[in-house]
């Protein structure tokens, strides 16, 4: 696939261009964190798979919130639902 058609899938698609955006404002945090992107040299390879790891358990305990969340919300529905039955 050539640039012209990649940019013409992503602009079509609001998932692709938010995805897009997260990364251009990931890549601003890292720059003005660390003063440049991603370097591959910063880490062994166990390194960054540790490193992954961390991120990946970040990323468990976010949708364990999440569901909390949604299961409250389901909760406050149902006493609201049968609440208005009444």
């Amino acid at each position: 696939m050539d640039a012209k058609h990649w940019m013409e899938e992503l602009n079509k698609n609001q998932i692709l261009r938010n995805v897009q955006k997260l990364l251009e404002t990931q890549t601003e945090k890292g720059i003005e964190k660390y003063g440049t992107t991603v370097n591959p040299s910063d880490y062994t390879l166990v390194g960054w798979l540790e490193h992954l790891q961390q991120e990946m358990i970040d990323a468990v305990v976010y949708c364990e919130v999440l569901k909390f969340k949604y299961a409250h919300l389901v909760a406050l529905e149902k006493l609201n639902s049968d609440v208005n039955v009444e």
